[in-house]
């Protein structure tokens, strides 16, 4: 969580107070009087003592003289003013005091009297606190008000002084009654006030004052412009050159800079910052407010800067409040506020450009501001609560325990001291909060957060809409909120917390310097969403939220490596879920850049190691280069070193080293390696309390490595107290989490090695719950889930005698089942070409099973649903949906929608992008590819809205086999799916009449199905004919002839099928059955439709018995043969031919080819189109291949084996690729 935003109480505003009285014609009187105008001329103060000397002299003789006493009081009040002496302040009230108990109500003076007794007594409380000084101080100046008949001169003067009275109170006690009533009083003050009166400048600017309070507190604009126009009125009706007039010109200046505050226009911070300088130049060298005016003209500055980002501005700031500091004299009472003033900005120099001397400077200047200020006084609490801020941030650069106990203890002592409904009660009670949280993320003490709730909690309930503080005080509610999610794992905490830093980052402003802040911690709450629940678009959102973060932070601020670090480990989150290279590669590029910001002895240092040597075991996992293995353990060792005991994120890096070192021992067999990860895994367990959400990761990664010295050493100890804490993590993780599913995949694993030690069928039985438990937990991930599936088909083939047929075909079925969402929409077309490569085996596992088991039509269901899954899903987006529009129109549009742009989305490169070394992030975002998967969890997300809707449960869903069978119109032909597996091969005949019949192949295996196609790729690049396909030997059966190989063919595969369908008899040409090919794995590059006996010239050849083509699935066919049928027309043919491609070998036979099916076109009457030679472009096909429902391509292809969606068709200007077509 970051730091907390002080908060700068310092009123910049002067109110001006009247203590005239009716001239005085005594001779002393008249000479103290005049003595004291010099003083006010000169600012020589030696006048000042003489004239008080004057008056104590003449009073010695004329002790009980009204007006004496009144003149010392006046006198002792303006040296107050001028040094600051308490007890001047003490002897003017008890003077005055004095004075009214010897004056009549009857008098004349006596108002006057009254209202400069209440301004000594508010001066007091100023100074000390006491709040029956100011209750006082208001009574005497109503009292001055009711005895002061209308349209006497001074009764503007004594409203003017209430007015100002009541502010105080509001300002100490918060009671909007009070404000009210001053601007009442303040505003009559004004109207009484005839136009030219020297004081009307005076009550106007005071006018303003509380009208920019109430605005402060109220939030309405009109009241801001209100005292705006005032405090202008009243610089422009004062001649330059009379002392208030930079009063007046600070006033104004700061309620422009309050406007910009609210309106963020730039011009109304400009304006304050020249009118606030021009009081400055206006005020005489050893005028007693000049510092205070230069104060102000700092804390204006160091808002620009805040704002605009200008060092520049900040270093004036400092300069010109640090001058302030030193014009004040010692002992005056408005020293510990410009301390305090200069500590702030010093504190903000550090956080911009983080030299720690800076620190160390405010807190030793905000920490005089404190002893300075006496204990009572109203401002202490504000001086504490700074310099707990002061102390948390070295506590956070440094990472010292004492400075933030001492924080905690002077932040809780100004929220005590704060009397309830003060303005300034939410800040110190959020600082409060901040501190105890940031202890309880060192300490662990789950009371410190708790209280950090309850305090934070209360600092946004008590803050009104609209105050700029508002969203850093929920952020830092919804960070603390978020830490209790993480140790408690109460889901409700972190649904709290994405909500309030939702609304933070929605109020802050943009360019507000916290902003990237709010969204870095709102990425957190994502993230953290996205662990619990595992819904992708979250970890998308926080991934989004962070990279802004990074981008708005300015280069060299101390947070933004916090911020990149951040970003890191939600980009390896994705990877993690997606399997997207680039985002482990971004990871440890931006972590390696957090790293490198970081100074050595930032607290945070360890956190950022950690999270990059995770990075670097996660790649190396991936990649398999063992530098990056050796990389991680080096750096989260050294994470684990500089982490103090005790630190709560300590046992989270034990058990981070201990993975990194269990991977070591895997990849190298060292057993230290093993041992040591067993014991830093075993120590981080130890040091988790019960019930942090993290101890059942801890243990479960404590039960791999017990596993996995069992395996080495033999000890079934180890393997028992393996079992022991994966079973306790299972039990301790919350059904609907999204590791539960990892946890029992790895507990099932544990009891499969068990029964391999006993052979005992409760051991089998226990691991075969475990994965299909892990299997259908829908909360897992998609990996896991389908790993799980396979476990349980290998646990079921391992002990088939003590599992039922039923159990192994329904672990193939949830294998076939979670395909598609390993080839899930959301990747690239090639991604997902890639992983149906990698997982067609287990497709040919399940029909095997099915045969086996006498369920052919079980079997041609599986070939079914597992093959063509990405031409699937392409055609899925191009179905009409004429029904849904028809109920549902609304939803009909926006699926629509998604689905264009889903068909152009999903072509992206397969090129891993390289990051920019200029890049200062170290992370360039795909932004295609964050697109397309933004779409695609999109598009999930809308099946599932119309997949709720009555009728429309199987919407989109592939047609089960039932469903296909009755509509396939086969006329007298067949449909042969050929399964090629390592244990048995197999075809599968699908009759006119729907009648599945298996027939063995059981001369054909895998490894002579491989043989075969390799043997056919060299015999095709002896031909010349470019295959992009790469081997590291020649591979011949008897030798390399096509002969051998179309006979092998003939033998093993085609032969058996002709003779089960009883087609070996010779037939006339004109009357061949039809047979339409759907082979697998190798096959599917063999030409089955050219096999025979060619050594022989009367052998047999497939081509004299059946008319052969192919299709990759039944439903391709199924809609290929509808397709055509809604025609009506007669179908319509283009022919592509290429007799001389540039840059490839002439293919002459092509001219002939399509001479030859021109004709047979013509004589049946069927239309065609020829794109022949040049006229046979991209661009020509492209545009005319739509048109037709045949296609006839003679020309060179290639294959593209690393991308399948770049294979093509050679035309004559370039190539014509899958992805093209698609």
């Amino acid at each position: 969580m970051e730091g907390d935003d002080d908060v700068n109480e310092v009123s910049d505003g002067s109110s001006a107070y009247s203590d005239e009285s009716s001239e005085l014609s005594a001779d002393p009187l008249a000479i103290s009087e005049a003595v004291l105008d010099l003083y006010e001329t000169t600012g020589d103060t030696t006048h000042l003592d003489e004239a008080v000397q004057i008056v104590r002299d003449e009073l010695e003789l004329k002790p009980l003289d009204v007006y004496l006493s009144w003149q010392l009081g006046r006198l002792l009040n303006a040296r107050f003013g001028r040094f600051g002496k308490y007890d001047d302040n003490d002897e003017a009230i008890s003077v005055l005091r004095h004075v009214l108990d010897i004056t009549p109500d009857d008098d004349s003076e006596k108002s006057s009297f009254l209202n400069n007794l209440g301004i000594y007594l508010q001066n007091r409380f100023e100074r000390v606190g006491e709040l029956e000084d100011l209750v006082a101080a208001i009574s005497l100046k109503h009292r001055a008000v009711e005895l002061t008949p209308d349209g006497h001169p001074d009764k503007p003067v004594y409203m003017n002084n209430l007015g100002n009275a009541l502010q105080s109170r509001f300002e100490r006690v918060g009671e909007l009654e009070d404000l009210e009533t001053a601007i009442s009083v303040q505003l009559r003050a004004v109207e009484l006030t005839p136009d030219g009166h020297p004081d009307k400048p005076m009550y106007m600017n005071n006018l303003g004052i509380a009208l920019q309070s109430r605005f402060e507190r109220v939030g309405e604009l009109e009241d801001l412009e209100a005292a705006i126009s005032v405090q202008h009125g009243s610089v422009e009706l004062t001649p330059d050159g009379h002392p208030d007039k930079p009063g007046y010109m600070n006033n104004l200046g700061s309620a422009l800079q309050i406007r910009f505050e609210r309106v963020g226009e730039l011009e109304n911070l400009e304006a304050a910052i020249s009118v606030k300088r021009r009081a400055v130049e206006l005020t005489p060298e050893g005028h007693p407010d000049k510092p205070m005016y230069m104060n102000n003209v700092g804390i204006t500055l160091q808002s620009r800067f805040e704002h605009v980002g200008e060092l520049g501005d900040l270093e004036a700031a400092i300069s010109v409040k640090r001058r302030a500091v030193e014009l004040i004299p010692d002992g005056h009472p408005s020293i510990p506020v410009y301390m305090n003033n200069l500590s702030n900005a010093l504190q903000s120099r550090f956080e911009c450009v983080g030299e720690l001397k800076d620190l160390e400077a405010a807190i030793s200047v905000q920490r005089r501001a404190v002893e300075l200020t006496p204990d009572g006084h109203p401002d202490n609490s504000m001086y504490m609560n700074n310099l707990g801020n002061a102390l948390q941030s070295r506590f956070k650069r440094v990472g010292e325990l004492e400075d933030l106990e001492a924080a905690i203890s002077v932040q809780r002592r100004a929220v005590e001291l704060t009397p309830d409904g003060h303005p300034a009660e939410p800040a110190r009670m959020n600082n409060l909060g901040s501190a105890l949280q940031s202890r309880f993320e060192r300490v662990g003490e789950l009371k410190d957060l708790e209280a950090a709730i309850s305090v934070e909690r209360r600092a946004v309930e008590l803050t009104p809409d609209g105050h700029p503080n508002q969203p850093m005080y929920m952020n830092n509610l919804g960070s603390a909120l978020q830490s209790r999610f993480e140790r408690v794992g109460e889901l409700e905490d972190l649904e709290a917390a994405i909500s309030v830093n939702r609304r933070a980052v929605e109020l802050a402003p943009d360019g507000h310097p916290a902003k990237p802040t709010y969204m870095n911690n709102l990425g957190n709450d994502l993230q953290s969403r996205f662990g619990r629940v595992g819904e992708l678009e979250d970890l998308e959102a926080a991934i989004s939220m962070k990279h802004r973060a990074v981008e708005l932070s300015p280069d060299g601020h101390p947070d933004k490596p916090m911020h990149m670090n951040s970003l890191g480990g939600a980009l390896q989150n994705r990877f993690e879920r997606v399997g997207e290279l680039e985002d482990i590669e971004a990871a440890i590029s931006v972590q390696r850049h957090a790293i490198e910001r970081t100074p050595d002895d930032h607290p945070a240092k360890p956190r950022c190691m950690d999270k990059l040597g995770s990075a670097l075991r996660s790649r190396f996992e991936r990649v398999g280069e063992l530098e990056d293995l050796e990389a991680a353990i080096s750096v989260q060792r050294r994470a684990v070193e500089l982490s103090p005991d005790g630190h709560p994120d300590k046992p989270a890096r034990m058990n981070n080293l201990g993975n990194a070192l269990l991977r070591r021992f895997e990849r190298v067999g060292e057993l230290e390696n093993l041992q040591a990860a067993i014991s830093v895994q075993r120590r981080a367990v130890e040091l988790s309390p019960d019930g942090h959400p993290d101890k059942p990761a801890r243990m479960n990664n404590l039960g791999n490595a017990l596993q996995r010295r069992f395996e080495r050493v033999g000890e079934l100890e180890d393997l028992e107290a393996a079992i022991l804490v994966k079973r306790c993590a299972v039990e301790l993780k919350p059904d609907g989490h999204p590791s539960r599913s990892m946890y029992l995949r790895n507990l099932g694993l544990s009891f499969q090695s068990l029964y391999n030690q006993s052979a005992t069928p409760s051991h089998l039985e226990a691991a075969y719950k475990c994965f299909i438990d892990a299997t259908i937990d829908p909360a897992g991930s998609p990996l896991t889930r389908f790993n799980s599936a396979r476990n349980c088909v290998d646990l079921v083939v391992e002990g088939h005698e003590f599992v039922s047929e039923e159990k192994l075909l329904e672990a193939h079925s949830h294998v076939l089942r979670l395909l598609p969402e390993l080839v899930w929409l959301g990747h690239s077309v090639s991604r997902r070409y890639e992983e149906c490569s990698e997982q067609a085996e287990c497709v040919n596992d399940a029909v095997a099973a099915a045969i086996g088991h006498e369920a052919p039509s079980q079997a041609v269901a599986w070939l079914e649903e597992g093959r063509s899954l990405v031409w699937s899903q392409i055609l899925a987006l191009r179905n009409p949906l004429d029904e849904l529009e028809m109920h549902h129109p609304e939803l009909s549009r926006r699926l629509r929608t998604i689905q264009q742009q889903l068909q152009h989305s999903g072509h992206i490169p397969r090129t891993l992008e390289l990051v920019d070394e200029r890049e200062t992030t170290g992370f360039v975002p795909n932004d295609a590819l964050d697109k397309h998967r933004g779409l695609s969890i999109e598009y999930d997300r809308l099946l599932s809205d119309i997949r709720s809707c009555a009728g429309f449960e199987n919407f989109l869903r592939p047609k089960p086999l039932s469903a296909l069978l009755p509509s396939a119109d086969l006329g007298d032909g067949y449909i042969v799916f050929i399964n090629v597996h390592r244990t048995r091969c197999d075809a599968l005949i699908l009759t006119p009449s729907g009648v599945i019949t298996p027939v063995a192949l059981p001369d054909l295996s895998l490894e002579k199905a491989n043989q075969l196609q390799l043997l056919w790729i060299e015999h095709l690049k002896s031909r010349r004919i470019r295959m992009d396909v790469r081997h590291s030997s020649r591979v011949s059966l008897d030798n390399s002839s096509s002969e051998h190989l179309l006979e092998h063919t003939w033998n093993w595969i085609l032969e058996p099928i002709l003779k089960a369908l009883k087609l070996t008899n010779s037939v006339p040409s004109g009357s061949l059955p039809h047979i339409t090919w759907c082979p697998t794995g190798p096959l599917t590059r063999i030409p089955l439709h050219a096999a025979g006996v060619y050594s022989d010239p009367n052998g047999p050849r497939v081509f004299n018995y059946v008319v052969s083509s192919y299709t990759p699935s039944l439903s391709a066919l199924l809609r290929s043969s509808q397709g055509t049928a809604t025609q009506g027309a007669a179908p319509r043919v283009l022919v592509v031919t290429q007799p001389a491609t540039p840059g490839q070998p002439a293919l002459p036979g092509t001219v002939e080819e399509y001479q030859h099916l021109e004709r047979l076109l013509d004589e049946a009457d069927i239309e065609m189109e020829i794109l022949n030679g040049e006229q046979a472009t991209t661009a020509a096909v492209r545009g005319a291949i739509d048109q037709y429902s045949w296609v006839h391509l003679a020309c060179h292809g290639s294959q593209h084996t690393a991308d399948a969606t770049q294979s093509a068709f050679h035309l004559y200007d370039n190539r014509l690729s899958l992805s093209d077509l698609m």
